[in-house]
């Protein structure tokens, strides 16, 4: 988030303070007294913490005051949309006092825990135990959320079973931080890849320390809120290559550089064996010599002449995310990558949005990448609909209302975003594509359409807003796929982009462009009047030649399938 530009865009009178700081009206008590940090994002208003330090102005992180502002629109996650029930979750605490005490019972699990340096003090406090599974003993690690054990994971002591993995959960806990409740008490917290890690620093005194419950690159959106007010944030992952990338691109670019400093160990050394094998005094001086990742958008000749080899050798190949169909894929050069923006035109009826739904899905289900579809033509229960459709092959009219519990928990695991607005502007969705990157870590986004948002038709304001979304894929370092209309009604001729409104304004900030044409069979607009055989005409792709391939639509389905050429 730059601040400065945020405030300078959206007409926010501020006033610099030193080199870090302005000062802006506060809209809580309406005096000029909220300070922001320019680096952090992190506010404070003086008035309104000494009369209500618990106010929502009194401090907090910039978001608070986009939102309240309107220049963040909400965003709602796939599962939320299926469910809209409230689920209690697991009370484990009866579990964990019977895993305390069968560990009290098993001298080998004991002993492996105080070989790892932990004494049977912090066993006792952070309630360790001990289970036997599958013919496996497990270590038992609880996490607490207030006073209630709502997470429990295992680590295999024995290896009898090869196929079982090293560490696992209790079913139906919730993913939530070790130690999380200490976040309250600080404002500076050590962050660790695992609880284990977590446990020999609280064991040495570190008491600001948490560990994540998940793999290094798992920053869950749940977690980016409790952190979102921190104000010195240590990483101290593994030195290796997914540790490291984990803390650079996930940890560090979602919470802010400017508050993220990395604590490199030695090759091949956790946080646990680095204490045992060196001590505490060690660790401290590698925390006092952490470091912050470079600033966005600086980067020094050396780096750029590294990361121009990195990229000319087979490690450095850059990452193409293919579409569905490989007749298109072929046409692009085999699919999207960051940083592309792809325009996809047709008229109305033809399939702009099931076209972009099925991309979202495969996105989201083949490359794993957690995908907002914002659209301003299509409530979010009908979007939903279509990835029901999609995922178990149904027509929209065996699709119910009523059955949408039951495919609750076959979504869960879909990261797909839907976001609404019928005032949206394109500041408003740059400032949204910003927070939600940086809050449930969107890697491609789709907006459906641009003519929707743009109403007067305009080149000129069609310009801005195209060159904003060419933004939001440089500045995000994500693919993105916008959606427009034509001037002009479906003909029986080939069309190009010259028939979308405000065509060289698109064209110009576009690496590609998709027209979708289907033969009219009627009179009427609707999908039923268009053949199903369409024309996907690639108009426009930067250093490939495009061209035109066909794609079958099944509107029942919501669905493009091949077809042969």
């Amino acid at each position: 988030m730059n601040v400065i530009q945020y405030l300078s865009e959206e007409g926010i009178d501020y006033k610099p303070v030193g080199n870090n700081e302005v000062v802006i009206t506060c809209p809580g008590c309406g005096k000029k007294k909220l300070s922001i940090n320019i680096n952090t994002g992190l506010f404070r208003c003086f008035t309104c913490e000494a009369t209500d330090e618990s106010s929502t102005f009194a401090n907090g992180h910039i978001s608070v005051i986009q939102k309240h502002l309107g220049h963040i629109i909400p965003i709602t996650p796939i599962k939320d949309i299926v469910k809209r029930t409230n689920q209690e979750e697991t009370n484990f605490n009866d579990m964990v006092s019977r895993y305390a005490y069968e560990l009290k019972e098993n001298k080998s699990a004991m002993k492996y825990l105080l070989k790892r340096g932990f004494s049977e003090e912090v066993i006792e406090e952070f309630k360790l135990g001990c289970t036997t599974r599958w013919g496996e003993d497990w270590i038992s690690i609880p996490s607490l959320e207030g006073d209630i054990y709502k997470l429990i994971k295992f680590r295999k002591l024995s290896n009898n079973n090869e196929n079982q993995p090293k560490y696992t959960r209790e079913k139906g806990a919730k993913s939530i931080l070790f130690n999380g409740n200490i976040i309250k008490e600080s404002k500076e917290v050590i962050i660790t890849e695992g609880e284990l890690d977590a446990l020999i620093l609280l064991e040495h005194g570190y008491k600001n320390t948490i560990g994540i419950t998940g793999g290094a690159g798992t920053l869950l959106h749940t977690w980016y809120d409790q952190l979102l007010t921190m104000q010195k944030i240590f990483l101290c992952f593994d030195n290796d290559e997914a540790g490291q990338k984990a803390a650079r691109d996930v940890w560090a670019k979602r919470l802010g550089v400017g508050r993220v400093w990395n604590v490199v160990l030695p090759k091949g050394e956790d946080v646990n064996s680095f204490l045992l094998k060196y001590g505490v005094e060690e660790f401290e001086k590698r925390l006092n010599v952490a470091h912050q990742f470079k600033v966005d958008g600086i980067i020094s000749l050396q780096d750029t002449l590294y990361s121009m080899y990195d990229k000319f050798s087979d490690k450095g190949e850059q990452e193409i995310f293919s579409l569905p169909w490989d007749n298109v894929n072929k046409k692009i050069g085999g699919g999207l990558k960051r940083k592309d923006l792809c325009i996809l035109g047709g008229i109305g009826g033809v399939g702009k949005t099931s076209y972009a739904m099925q991309v979202a899905y495969h996105y989201a289900t083949v490359h794993k990448l957690p995908t907002l579809f914002f659209c301003m033509e299509m409530p979010e229960g009908a979007l939903a609909t279509k990835i029901i459709q999609l995922k178990f092959d149904l027509r929209i009219e065996e699709v119910y209302d009523g059955d949408m519990l039951l495919y609750v928990h076959e979504v869960e695991d879909i990261p797909i975003y839907f976001g609404y607005s019928s005032t949206v502007t394109p500041n408003i969705f740059y400032n949204t594509m910003v927070e939600v990157v940086n809050r449930y870590g969107i890697e491609f986004g789709i907006f459906d359409n641009i003519h929707r948002m743009i109403r007067d038709g305009e080149e000129s304001s069609l310009a801005k807003a195209t060159g904003k979304f060419k933004d939001i894929t440089m500045d995000l370092n994500i693919p993105f796929l916008l959606i427009a209309q034509p001037r002009k009604l479906n003909t029986e001729e080939t069309p190009t982009y010259d028939a979308l409104k405000g065509s060289s304004a698109l064209s110009q900030d576009a690496d590609i462009v998709i027209l979708i044409h289907r033969k009219r069979l009627g009179e009427t607009e609707t999908e039923a009047s268009f053949s199903n055989e369409t024309q996907i005409i690639v108009d426009k792709a930067r250093l490939f030649s495009g061209g035109k391939t066909k794609l079958n639509f099944l509107g029942a389905k919501s669905r493009f399938d091949e077809m042969e050429i």
